[in-house]
């Protein structure tokens, strides 16, 4: 089976928070290939940004998470390129205003899609618009 990870699971796995042990016990369950596109990696980097925006992490353990995350990515995951029909898609999701969908998201959403792999994420609202899309979700935990 192939899993795409939602950037909300790639920052449990480095930034610990209420979800960290369950995205840890769900790895370690050894689900199945792991997915992490380009954009993910972008908004992992842009969350950890923030952090040290607003004083919740200085710059070395930000440069250590983004690091480790990076080390993490090259030797447990498989690397997914953002393609412009996933952004079209994800315009289209976006348009339907039943899915309440962000941009990032939608985009998130419409790469899992377009590969037909599994939405792995921590965000409800996310999962329930997969769901509607037909695209399967887990939520580990």
């Amino acid at each position: 089976m192939n899993f795409y990870l939602d950037a909300n699971i790639i920052v449990s796995l480095f930034v610990a928070d209420a979800h960290s042990s369950l995205v840890d016990a769900w790895l370690d369950s050894e689900p199945g290939e792991l997915f992490v596109s380009d954009f993910a990696r972008v908004e992992f980097a842009a969350v950890i940004s923030r952090q040290i925006r607003v004083g919740a992490m200085d710059g070395e353990t930000a440069r250590e998470a983004l690091s480790d995350f990076d080390e993490w990515t090259r030797r447990m995951t498989q690397p997914v390129e953002t393609r412009t029909r996933d952004v079209g898609l994800a315009e289209r999701f976006t348009r339907d205003f039943a899915t309440k969908l962000s941009a990032q998201d939608a985009l998130h959403l419409a790469i899992a899609s377009n590969r037909e792999h599994h939405l792995v994420t921590f965000d409800a609202r996310l999962a329930e618009a997969a769901r509607a899309k037909s695209v399967s979700v887990v939520l580990p935990g």
